[in-house]
Formats: structure tokens, sequence, C-alpha cells
């Protein structure tokens, strides 16, 4: 996952929260302070949601490239395997 930036985000901002939450303002009265605690929360929350996202997101990307390349290479194997056996059919044949 911190093998692109969006994971390095997303640990980036997990910790942001980690060191600012505590530090908030928050309480019973719904005074300014509290309202910013609020809002700014719920932007890192959004921002963490969707950096993770995108993190998990171009992994399983990743992942599926790697496997159509590990295909590809299979199936390249696979007809010059089939090249070779036919052309030594029709040496016999011919």
């Amino acid at each position: 996952m911190l093998r692109n930036k969006h994971g390095l985000s997303l640990v980036l901002t997990l910790a942001m929260m980690l060191l600012a939450f505590p530090r908030l303002p928050f309480s019973a009265e719904w005074g300014w302070g509290t309202w910013f605690a609020v809002l700014w929360t719920s932007l890192a929350v959004l921002v963490a949601a969707a950096n993770g996202w995108m993190a998990w997101r171009t992994e399983r990307e990743r992942e599926r490239r790697e496997e159509w390349e590990r295909r590809q290479r299979w199936l390249e194997v696979q007809r010059a395997w089939n090249h070779r056996l036919s052309s030594r059919q029709r040496r016999r044949m011919g």
C-alpha cells in the first residue's frame, strides 16, 4: 500500500489526525471552535478515505497488470512451443 503516493498520503493523514484530534476543541456548546473541529475532522476523514480508496485501487490495477503480463509471457512460450512441434511434424511428413 505504501508503494504509491496515495498510500503515503493516507499514512500522513492518519498521523495528522492522530496528533491533532486530542487538541481539537470538542464541547457540548456549539461555538466556533466546535464547528471548526467537526468540519476539520470531517475533511480529514474524507481525505483519508479518498487516499485509502486510491491506494487500494492502484494496488489492484498493478496486480492485474502483472497477471496480464504473466499470461502474455506464458502465451508466447506456448506459441513458440507449438511452432516448434508443428515444424518437426512437417519435417517428418515431408
